[in-house]
């Protein structure tokens, strides 16, 4: 969610942890933050904390007030103690009656093995499955299992910004796999995002090291899961410079003698970031660093070794990627430039409506068959990625049809159907789907809301009314998303904003 900063209008103050957590953050593990002028006796059950307000939540402190013991001085120790064990061992030491989760989380080595091992874990349950395989399964699943990489190392770096998302979705219960979340509270993802950036480089040496690439696009993606988009784009901005820097863009300067393997990898990682690019310019209206017509890379491939289900799942994920390319183009044509010399424009001719729509039509006709059984509740694919995929094919299919429709200035009636027979699918896609998305889904269903109302000023705004129950329709739907995603709060109030606007 964007940060609200018309709240914060005062001058910036040292913030601190408050003396006792809000509601809101004991459940979740999270640091309660207060400004030092919030933090007397009487003001902390008025005043609500900054964490809340990131998060959009209601601030309170309801919970009854339990006596505590004498906290007794804990000797440093450079081993904890594991799972419920650790637990125990804190509530023994503190000798209170209720080990609090800010307590709990404050005493976990973020860098413990143990710790690490089970954000690696989410994040492969999670973002790997469904967004952004920025790293092979098997490296993944091995390469932090037994060590820390040194610190200094790029290894490390992409190890924390890893975790870093993969926190910040837990923290929101985003998981599929719930006994993931089961446990201690998991450290704070703004711990793992300072560690990370803390070790970007100064200098990045001549290094074609991938984590590099790795580790500055998951920065970007948590920037864009927190609503913080100023770092969104320095995150891009690092990523394009090396993309730029060792020609990562195209696949015949890349080093000789790679493996198969690992040629498929840097493809979905170039992939992967394109398509967060494309995301972000949709959303924030900014421009395109990396122009697919300026790409030379191609897709990884789809072998007979694969099982059935990953073959699916690659299929759609380079479905998805070639409506992300579509939709570049429907984003140039709808913004176009208004003021190009007439000598210029003979390169950069925006395709006709009927190109346009012709070329949606056949790439919407070669999808794969096996794509067609992806939602099929009888069907061979059930795995949770497998049905996500479904769910996110179904939403960036109709985000690129309905702007491929105002582009051309369709008539209104055929763009209302679209989105009603779009909301009506997504309306039975379960809550799940919806956290694990995030702010991806939310950013798209607020991109339909928008489009419907432009749509809704054609033809003298004779389908005002339709487009009206529609958005609102679409607000009620975020909202409900308020206490799962941060941005849905937001995203609903400017839906139901839009439907009240006469």
């Amino acid at each position: 969610m964007s940060r609200n900063l018309g709240t914060r209008s005062q001058p910036l103050q040292k913030r601190q942890r408050a003396s006792r957590a809000c509601d809101f953050c004991h459940a979740r593990g999270l640091k309660c933050r207060r400004s030092m002028s919030e933090r007397t006796s009487q003001l902390e059950s008025l005043v609500s904390c900054l964490t809340c307000l990131d998060y959009g939540a209601q601030c309170t402190i309801n919970r009854p007030i339990r006596r505590r013991g004498r906290k007794p001085a804990l000797p440093r120790s450079d081993a904890l103690i594991d799972g419920q064990e650790h637990t125990l061992h804190l509530r023994n030491r503190l000798g209170s009656e209720e080990c609090s989760a800010d307590t709990v989380s404050a005493a976990v080595d973020f860098r413990s093995l143990h710790v690490v091992r089970r954000l690696v874990r989410i994040y492969r349950d999670t973002m790997y499955q469904c967004y952004f395989p920025f790293l092979p399964e098997k490296d993944l699943l091995t390469r932090w299992n037994d060590t820390i990489p040194d610190a200094e190392g790029p290894s490390y770096m992409l190890l924390m910004a890893l975790c870093a998302v993969s926190s910040q979705t837990a923290s929101l219960n985003a998981v599929f796999d719930h006994t993931l979340l089961e446990g201690l509270p998991l450290p704070d993802s703004e711990q793992y995002f300072f560690e990370a950036i803390s070790k970007i480089p100064v200098r990045i040496a001549q290094s074609q090291d991938l984590d590099y690439l790795r580790s500055f696009g998951l920065l970007a993606v948590y920037s864009l899961q927190r609503g913080n988009h100023s770092d969104l784009h320095r995150y891009l901005g690092l990523y394009h410079a090396l993309v730029a820097q060792h020609g990562f863009h195209e696949e015949s300067r890349w080093p000789e003698h790679l493996a198969i393997s690992d040629v498929d990898d840097r493809r979905r990682l170039f992939w992967c970031v394109y398509r967060l690019e494309i995301h972000s310019a949709c959303v924030l209206g900014h421009v395109v660093r990396m122009p697919e017509a300026q790409v030379s890379v191609l897709y990884p491939r789809i072998t007979p070794a694969m099982e059935s289900e990953t073959q699916a799942w690659t299929a759609g994920w380079d479905y998805i990627t070639d409506l992300f390319r579509f939709l570049e183009y429907a984003i140039f044509s709808l913004r176009g430039c208004k003021n190009r010399k007439a000598v210029l424009s003979v390169f950069c001719e925006r395709p006709s409506p009927t190109t346009l729509l012709d070329s949606l039509a056949r790439l919407k006709a070669s999808k794969p068959r096996m794509l067609l059984d992806l939602d099929d509740p009888s069907g061979a694919y059930q795995s949770n990625r497998c049905k996500y995929m479904a769910v996110q094919i179904t939403c960036t299919e109709t985000l690129v049809n309905i702007m491929a429709l105002l582009y051309c200035q369709a008539p209104a009636r055929e763009i209302m159907d679209i989105a009603e027979a779009f909301l009506e699918e997504v309306d039975k896609a379960s809550l799940i789907m919806f956290k694990v998305a995030g702010s991806q889904i939310v950013h798209q269903l607020l991109g339909v809301g928008h489009m419907l109302f432009n749509a809704s000023r054609y033809e003298n705004g004779r389908h005002w009314a339709e487009a009206k129950r529609l958005i609102a329709f679409l607000g009620d739907l975020v909202k409900g998303l308020e206490h799962d995603i941060p941005s849905a709060a937001e995203a609903g109030e400017r839906l139901q904003r839009l439907a009240e606007t006469s």
